[in-house]
């Protein structure tokens, strides 16, 4: 990306896409950035003149973000990025990597999905239009464009295959394969892995964790997500309650107690979407872990001393014969979450498919 700026052969439309969690978004604005410096280094903007401070607290007025959004409170008009514009700045300033779901939770519609609209189309290309303020270029950053509907992509096409000189047009994408194709072929593809485990300790070394041990519990659950490593160190409290909430239902799922299967639903149902999402991606986790210690791969295993000891108890009951399906009823489960599916549905499916599987014996016991 240096060498683009350097070389003067800076595209006008780059589309930045990878996994969640990889600094996608924090290299398009560190790209926008450089690209604005009145001091370029070799390898890095200055971080000191002007452009860059203002860079340093999101209010560059050559600088701007298209985001997901919806409409919050009793509006029905259809919301643009800038109606959030000091909460988006807030909220990025605190986490650069900063998840759809911890957006949405910000904006107070954790339950709610995020669209890019037409009106919104139409506020970008108006931007666009004007001359800069500051520096040589207009800079917009489209963060997950997968979240444009059709009528909003199809407003843009032209102006990304031509637009005003001077442009500069990131983007920055989880799912590729969810935006249309005929915008994808109008930009500059490129690929940000997943950081790599030295990536990640030193990132959260960087920030001031000290732990060794638990630094290393969050990088082996990282698999290359830096959000992911972050959310493991911030979360103990809400471990400690997923690892009830889950050993809570395997029990009940176990009793066939339906009643009780009821409550928890009844629980759960009333936390909001992203603790929902926790929670089933938590179960994954530690029925992987119960099926290692069944296959006698324990030494594989990242657990804490109280999931050690239920699991001692419950492992039995995790084998070949049922791992793959229980993955598949929460993996289901938890994408329905996440589309936004009824909690109470989703759960009840899913619970009533536990018992079913938690019944089944294992090939080699017979």
């Amino acid at each position: 990306l240096l060498g683009l700026v350097r070389d003067d052969r800076t595209p006008h439309a780059l589309m930045l896409f990878g996994p969640p969690g990889t600094g996608k978004l924090p290299l398009a604005i560190a790209m926008a950035q450089y690209l604005a410096c009145n001091d370029r280094q070799d390898n890095d903007s200055c971080g000191l003149c002007p452009s860059c401070v203002k860079f340093g607290k999101l209010v560059h007025p050559d600088l701007h973000f298209v985001v997901p959004v919806m409409t919050t409170g009793s509006s029905t008009a259809p919301p643009i990025s800038d109606d959030f514009a000091e909460v988006w700045r807030k909220t990025l300033l605190a986490d650069f990597y900063l998840t759809e779901n911890q957006w949405y939770e910000a904006l107070g519609a954790e339950n709610k999905q995020g669209i890019i609209n037409v009106k919104e189309s139409e506020s970008i290309i108006r931007k666009l239009g004007f001359k800069p303020y500051e520096s040589d270029y207009r800079m917009i950053v489209i963060w997950l464009p997968e979240k444009m509907n059709q009528p909003a992509a199809n407003k843009l096409l032209k102006l990304i295959e031509e637009p005003p000189a001077k442009t500069l047009i990131l983007m920055v994408s989880e799912h590729t394969d969810r935006i249309l194709p005929t915008i994808l072929s109008r930009t500059q593809l490129l690929h940000v892995p997943p950081l790599s485990n030295s990536m990640i300790r030193e990132g959260l070394m960087q920030q001031g964790h000290s732990d060794l041990r638990v630094i290393e519990d969050a990088v082996s659950r990282a698999n290359g997500n830096f959000s992911t490593a972050l959310q493991t160190l911030q979360q103990d409290e809400n471990e400690m309650n997923h690892f009830e909430m889950f050993t809570g239902l395997m029990r009940l799922c176990y009793a066939r107690d339906i009643i009780g299967i009821n409550q928890w639903v009844d629980n759960v149902s009333g936390l909001g979407r992203e603790r929902q999402k926790q929670l089933v991606d938590y179960s994954l986790r530690l029925l992987r872990e119960n099926f290692m210690i069944h296959m006698e791969n324990a030494q594989l295993n990242y657990m804490s001393k109280k999931e050690e000891e239920f699991s001692a108890r419950f492992s039995p009951f995790i084998h070949e014969g049922n791992i793959h399906a229980l993955a598949e009823g929460l993996t289901l489960a938890g994408n329905h979450i996440e589309a936004n599916g009824n909690p109470r549905i989703v759960l009840m499916d899913m619970a009533i498919g536990i018992i079913k599987l938690l019944m089944q014996k294992s090939a080699a016991a017979g």
